[in-house]
């Protein structure tokens, strides 16, 4: 059952705009019931040799590409994924197995797991709409190397879901997320010029397996939140000529998380240990508490190398209904120009609310 279960956990899951301490109120009114649908029962479809056969090809590929960009040709070792929250937050998911050159990637990418739907997750306060279309998002930060690859899977057809487009935003190192000004703890309020980034922020499309991945970096922590990648799954949008895309129907809004013990050994090396932010743990994480309660919102990873320092590959499943249609109140727009802050969205709310375009805040 290769990679069909690598995309299992990966899910978007804890309510995101809650995520920043201190100012859940702000955002009370905008938390979405859980959506929890269990997918086990697609399991005949995810066990086809068929749909096997590709979903190993695809994320074998990915992986041997990277491996080739970091210049690794050692073994790695791979990782599992938890199924409640006690076992989530308690269990160590790494495997015994062995990774090397020219193996079976089915072996790597076999084992399903429960394929559970991580549940549907508040916006957060920090998404940029309108990121362009590109599958490299580092945006030449440093940082450990991390290639997320993303399976959509319809929930209540169990088929997998092409052309859509999946939009993911993280911290980087130091736990800033580049493109928001003025959101509290998030660097300096008056400097304008993190509205120029996009790191960790990018769109890429479905392929005919529902696949999306991308080149990322394993995120930062900050204070009052696990480290967590947000990510929406946008059906019915189309790429445009300056290479974002319309915006389409928001079908699925969550987060992902990762096991606490990669967390920690992240939080060791250069740049993250930089971070002088308060590490807030997994079990510290309400939004982690309440996705990870009977559903599975951890990515799945392997070493690319001999340690974490030469990179992650890691993956999870989507679960999502097609005929859903979620709210979407960005913190800023992506332009030409850069981020424009929304005078109405929740970062400007937060600072004072009201206002023309980046208006609204403190002085």
């Amino acid at each position: 059952m290769a990679l069909k279960s690598f995309l299992s956990s990966f899910l978007l899951a804890a309510p995101l705009a809650l995520g920043h301490p201190g100012h859940e109120e702000a955002y009370a009114h905008r938390a979405l019931p859980l959506e929890r649908k269990s997918l086990a029962h697609c399991q005949t479809e995810f066990s086809a040799p068929e749909f096997v056969k590709r979903t190993v090809e695809i994320h074998g590929q990915e992986l041997a590409r990277l491996r080739r960009r970091l210049g690794i040709e050692t073994r790695m070792k791979r990782h599992l994924d938890p199924r409640d929250y006690i076992s989530v937050s308690e269990i160590d998911h790494k495997s015994g197995t062995v990774v090397y050159k020219g193996m079976d990637l089915g072996t790597l990418f076999a084992d399903s797991g429960a394929c559970m739907l991580t549940p549907a997750a508040d916006l957060g306060p920090l998404y940029v709409q309108g990121e362009g279309i590109r599958k490299d998002i580092t945006g030449g930060e440093a940082g450990i190397k991390l290639t997320l690859a993303i399976q959509v899977v319809d929930y209540t057809t169990c088929q997998t879901v092409p052309d859509a487009y999946v939009d993911v935003w993280s911290s980087n190192s130091t736990g800033i997320y580049v493109g928001v000004q003025g959101y509290p703890g998030m660097g300096d309020p008056e400097d304008a010029s993190i509205l120029q980034g996009t790191t960790l922020r990018g769109v890429q499309p479905t392929d005919s397996h529902g696949i999306a991945s991308f080149d990322s970096l394993f995120p930062g922590h900050y204070q009052g939140r696990a480290t967590h990648i947000h990510a929406i799954v946008y059906l019915g949008a189309q790429k445009l000529p300056n290479n974002t895309i319309s915006s389409g129907r928001a079908a699925h809004i969550g987060q992902l998380y990762f096991d606490q013990s990669l967390i920690t050994a992240a939080d060791k090396l250069t740049p993250y240990n930089q971070n002088r932010m308060v590490i807030t743990q997994n079990t510290q994480d309400f939004f982690f508490m309440q996705g990870a309660n009977g559903d599975d919102p951890i990515a799945r990873y392997a070493l690319v190398g001999k340690d974490l320092s030469e990179g992650l590959f890691a993956w999870i499943r989507f679960g999502i209904n097609q005929q859903a249609n979620r709210d979407v109140d960005p913190a800023a727009w992506w332009t030409a120009k850069g981020s424009v802050m929304n005078p109405n969205g929740a970062v400007a709310k937060l600072n004072g609310g009201g206002g023309g375009v980046g208006g609204g805040w403190d002085e």
